[in-house]
């Protein structure tokens, strides 16, 4: 292609100085010389911009053209993609995986990182549900005016549309509802008061979600317990304080023991595996140096009948329903190395190929601009012969009388 259109310039290529038989006098003929000197300027002007950077070289015109404002419609949102550096040997790349977050069951607890003091807020590890539809996590809040924490429980709907890893690894904050499930009392009048919300698990028809909300003293450790239940059919949030009383009533009329007077807590355990309506809790009291088991216990989510399971410890079924996200595994380093490699490969190429079409453009558009000029000159010169001809047949014809040209 280079070949044959830099032969056709050749045998084009003239030099316009040379090959005007014209001497200048002639008006005409200098307004044609005149016209093409002006349309070869105008065309090599072309050919220089189009060989520089669009903002190198452009009319006020041009640049008040490419940088008005564009409409919402003509915004294109992207994905960000994370670039990945070629050049890295070896960067470590995880991989997660869904596990059970109740297990064992009354396992999960908030850990407050220290940075808490300096964030001023952390979200923490959620909950997502039996039928990976959606995401429920604890918003904790710290105040440094009277040293105290409170929290929000937050739900985020899962995009169905992704498996069920990817749509838990990009659930945002964004996405969450407005609205908190539960919030703890966020009053500022007692120092050093933490209260946190632990989501503990999801019934097994995902309808309902048992949450811990612990109450202290940061100063003197924890306080109580208090259980909640979360309905998601009626959008509500009870308060279960029941529980804790049937508790302090029955060892206060079994065993003569006054628990108010002492320390003790419940320990929510899940829902019933037997029944969905119903959650297990465990009781301690800590009047020596080992805690005393009160019993297992459970409380229907209505708050309206809480009931004495287990004196001595046997086990209790409790379902395990709902998801985290957990770290699977590592890959390995001489598989990274070996994809670094190939992409560094890959970028070489895309490089060296980027770089010859440039030259080939280059070529082409120089090759293209020497041919106009040729064409310029080509046609300038017949219409130069044209206007000799007409000047010969003017000279003729007024030798022979006439009046003619």
């Amino acid at each position: 292609m280079f070949d044959a259109l830099a032969g056709m310039i050749m045998a084009m290529k003239i030099h316009f100085s040379q090959i005007n038989p014209f001497k200048q006098e002639d008006a005409v003929v200098n307004q044609y010389i005149y016209e093409n000197k002006v349309n070869k300027a105008e065309e090599k002007e072309k050919y220089e911009k189009s060989r520089m950077p669009e903002s190198g070289y452009m009319t006020v015109e041009e640049y008040e053209t490419i940088s008005r404002g564009k409409s919402k419609k003509e915004i294109e949102v992207q994905e960000a993609r994370i670039p990945k550096d070629s050049n890295m040997v070896y960067v470590p790349q995880k991989t997660f995986k869904l596990v059970k977050y109740n297990d064992p069951v009354g396992s999960p607890e908030l850990y407050l990182p220290r940075r808490l003091n300096f964030d001023r807020q952390i979200n923490a590890q959620g909950i997502v549900s039996g039928d990976k539809t959606m995401l429920v996590y604890p918003a904790v809040y710290y105040y440094a005016q009277t040293d105290c924490t409170a929290c929000d429980l937050f739900l985020i709907k899962l995009d169905s549309s992704l498996n069920e890893t990817e749509r838990v690894k990009r659930a945002n904050i964004i996405q969450k509802e407005e609205t908190p499930l539960i919030s703890t009392e966020k009053s500022l009048e007692e120092k050093y008061i933490f209260r946190t919300l632990t989501p503990i698990d999801f019934s097994a028809d995902n309808k309902k979600l048992a949450v811990k909300e612990k109450v202290g003293y940061r100063h003197d450790g924890i306080w109580k317990t208090d259980l909640w239940v979360y309905n998601f059919e009626k959008k509500e949030a009870k308060k279960l304080p029941q529980i804790r009383e049937a508790i302090e009533e029955y060892w206060k009329f079994t065993g003569g023991v006054e628990l108010t007077e002492n320390r003790w807590d419940i320990y929510p355990m899940g829902f019933d595996y037997n029944n969905d309506d119903r959650i297990i809790v465990c009781a301690y009291a800590y009047t020596g140096n080992t805690p005393k088991f009160l019993g297992t216990w459970s409380i229907d989510t209505e708050g309206e009948n809480s009931k004495l399971e287990d004196l001595d410890g046997n086990y209790i079924p409790v379902s395990t329903v709902g998801y985290r996200l957990a770290e699977d595994f590592v890959v390995d380093s001489s598989e990274t190395e070996f994809e670094a490699k190939r992409a560094k490969e890959k970028e070489d190429k895309i490089k060296k190929d980027s770089i010859k079409a440039e030259k080939q453009l280059k070529e082409i558009k120089q090759l293209e601009y020497e041919r106009k000029i040729n064409q310029m000159n080509m046609d300038t010169l017949f219409k130069i012969r044209q206007r000799k001809e007409a000047v010969k047949n003017f000279a003729s014809d007024s030798k022979d009388g006439l009046t003619g040209y």
